[in-house]
């Protein structure tokens, strides 16, 4: 589910916006980096991106910020919450996809993904975010600029092989170390399920392909890794505190006294 928008009209141009700025960065991705490409066969593709990708990321990228607002990260922070958020779930929805053979990398990495894969849909999260910007602009900027930051300080000469099974081990202490921050800062059942569920149910579509594939324990650790914080941050029990108004309406008992009995005429 996507942030609340001033009006439905206003989301569905903010997500339309997204969605274009989603197409331009990956189609120049691909075309500029080579690193990557997706399998024959995709449905209605534009140039070299299946056009059921950029209407994708939109939803994700949207619905991360909903997800940063009801744990409490402040606006100013918002672009690197997406960051964050959305390269968590960019991870397991490569690491499954890639295995399932919709696209393929040129080079490996954390299950047959390198990490900058990894790491791509967050910085164009993180652009599309930013706040005062035009995401038509931001998005596809941040994501080339994070790329090649990062290739040519780090991933250009390490990390280049095949990282596992020590990847699955840090993914898996990551996780750890993240719910260990979610409870100690009280995030704990934060995020509405209203909230929680539609992505619950996305992310529901890659445990069934995963179900369809030939069974990977360190997939499943990824699986698990993903989905815990998430689970932790979800609030599950239904509220049942009155809204403050009616509290403020209704008027306390006296002390040691209960409801007044009720009168003889009824």
């Amino acid at each position: 589910m996507a942030r609340k928008e001033a009006s439905p009209a206003a989301f569905f141009v903010r997500y339309g916006v997204i969605a274009v700025a989603a197409f331009i960065g990956e189609d120049t991705c691909i075309r500029g980096y080579r690193f990557y490409s997706y399998a024959p066969g995709w449905w209605l593709q534009m140039d070299q991106v299946p056009l059921l990708v950029p209407l994708i990321w939109p939803l994700v990228i949207l619905s991360a910020d909903q997800v940063g607002r009801a744990v409490g990260v402040s606006r100013r922070w918002a672009w690197l919450w997406a960051f964050g958020c959305v390269a968590v779930d960019a991870s397991l929805v490569e690491v499954v996809a890639v295995r399932a053979g919709y696209w393929t990398w040129v080079e490996r990495g954390h299950l047959e993904v390198p990490v900058i894969g990894i790491l791509g849909w967050g910085f164009f999260a993180a652009g599309a975010i930013l706040p005062k910007a035009w995401p038509l602009v931001s998005g596809p900027v941040a994501v080339h600029i994070g790329i090649q930051a990062t290739w040519w300080g780090l991933f250009r000469h390490t990390m280049r092989v095949d990282l596992s099974p020590a990847s699955t081990y840090v993914v898996a202490a990551l996780s750890l170390g993240l719910v260990i921050a979610i409870v100690l800062t009280g995030r704990t059942g934060r995020v509405p399920f209203a909230v929680a569920g539609p992505r619950m149910l996305a992310a529901g579509l890659f445990v069934v392909l995963l179900a369809t594939l030939v069974p990977s324990v360190p997939l499943y650790v990824h699986l698990a890794a993903v989905a815990v914080p998430y689970l932790v941050m979800t609030e599950w029990r239904a509220r049942t505190r009155w809204p403050a108004s009616q509290r403020a309406a209704t008027p306390p008992s006296p002390p040691g006294k209960g409801p007044a009995p009720p009168s003889p005429d009824g």
